[in-house]
């Protein structure tokens, strides 16, 4: 896993309030620093997940290819409860089927299309990264809930 930004500030640190959250959440930050996306990075993965569609967007312009394994997290998120996991795949085979059988499940939000964004809190308010966790953390637990079931042996 790796990650990258489509504008990244290449070098630099999260943000103060980023590491605070990430603490908060037991995330381990450690001397993470953000990096530029690159075009190999993006045709040697499995899945990439962009945080909102403009950024969807930038990846599939810097790889056409890559429209069929490029989603936003919430989209992912909304899609993936209805794929049928492959129980005896390993991990990694079951995810890339997953990301094929979610991109068959791909449709436009009805109700509002910034409903698969997660809005970019950089140098916005306090209020704004909270927004940001409330998009994210439900993302996240979307797909962890998912790969936890499907590793689960069936009874």
């Amino acid at each position: 896993m790796q990650s990258a930004g489509t504008h990244a500030l290449v070098g630099e640190p999260v943000t103060p309030q980023t590491a605070v959250i990430a603490e908060q959440l037991g995330v381990e930050i450690g001397s993470f620093r953000a990096r530029q996306l690159e075009t190999a990075q993006i045709r040697q993965a499995d899945l990439v997940l962009a945080l909102d569609r403009t950024h969807r967007a930038a990846v599939v312009e810097l790889v056409p290819q890559a429209v069929r394994k490029t989603f936003t997290l919430r989209e992912l998120a909304r899609f993936l409860p209805l794929v049928t996991p492959e129980r005896e795949a390993r991990p990694d085979q079951r995810w890339r089927s997953a990301v094929a059988l979610a991109q068959r499940q791909r449709r436009p939000p009805t109700d509002d299309p910034g409903s698969v964004d997660v809005v970019d809190p950089f140098r916005q308010s306090d209020e704004v990264y909270r927004q940001m966790v409330g998009q994210l953390v439900p993302a996240v637990d979307a797909l962890l809930v998912w790969e936890a079931r499907a590793g689960r042996p069936q009874r």
